[in-house]
């Protein structure tokens, strides 16, 4: 009989040492997801950060945001996901373009890198691009599309551990392996609100994916499809504004130096 009980004690602790692993480690997967999670997040709201800084260097080449609307709305592209917050410093090119002889054909390519600056930063922002790890495999960075596909996934994962491996529910199956306890307790471990309120206190919270704010961009296209749309803002600002334009053109070069 002592024998007996004591492969019981035996099995019963292989059972507890199981059902521990299955409960503490699905919450460790969890955590470390949700930790990911807010990497994930910083790195993007960096990649939005460029994004912002690159359309306010657009739209000061531009000079202002309604000649930039305009040409938004001549190349048939939607502004509408450009909320700039307030305060956004304009980012800055690092290489100035090629000579012109006439300022005009200098401000028009300008306004082709700037243009570029912002497309690479949007594809960056929103698909990641591949680069090398320090093992030489590709990589693809930080993007938008899948950081709310991997949301859904930490979601799915969340609402199935909070279902299926409940504090409450290993609180049960823990007592119930003990004869002395069941025999008292009845198995119950908890009971109605009691047993509601330990899964609330243990449950993880879903990410609400609704209030996440990393707005969505459309690609914009390669410069050589609207290029006569540059070429005809540019031309339109240099004839109204000449001074202004020469202006402009002085401090992005000396922003280069």
């Amino acid at each position: 009989m002592a024998d007996f009980k004591n492969l019981s004690d035996v099995l019963a602790e292989e059972v507890m040492s199981d059902v521990a692993d299955t409960f503490f480690g699905a919450r460790i997967d969890i955590d470390d997801a949700l930790e990911y999670f807010h990497t994930v997040s910083e790195k993007l709201h960096e990649k939005l950060y460029k994004v912002f800084r690159a359309y306010v260097l657009l739209e000061k080449i531009s000079l202002g945001s309604e000649r930039l609307n305009d040409f938004w709305k001549t190349t048939g592209i939607s502004s509408d996901p450009f909320k700039i917050p307030p305060g956004i410093e304009c980012a800055g090119l690092l290489v100035t373009p090629t000579f012109s002889l006439f300022a005009r054909n200098e401000y028009i390519k300008w306004y082709g890198m700037a243009y570029d600056l912002l497309r690479e930063r949007i594809n960056e922002y929103m698909h990641g691009t591949y680069k090398d790890d320090s093992n030489g495999r590709k990589i693809l960075s930080a993007n938008r599309d899948d950081f709310f596909r991997m949301c859904n996934e930490i979601n799915i994962k969340i609402e199935k551990i909070n279902r299926n491996v409940s504090a409450s529910e290993v609180l049960k199956f823990t007592k119930s392996l003990d004869p002395s306890v069941a025999k008292k307790e009845n198995i119950t471990g908890c009971v109605g609100p009691q047993c509601k309120a330990i899964d609330d206190e243990m449950a993880f919270t879903v990410i609400t994916i609704k209030d996440i704010d990393f707005p969505a961009f459309s690609d914009l296209p390669d410069r050589k499809e609207v290029k006569s749309f540059i070429s005809g803002l540019c031309s339109a600002n240099y004839s109204r504004e000449k001074s202004r334009v020469k202006e402009l053109l002085k401090s992005l070069r000396q922003s280069v130096k």
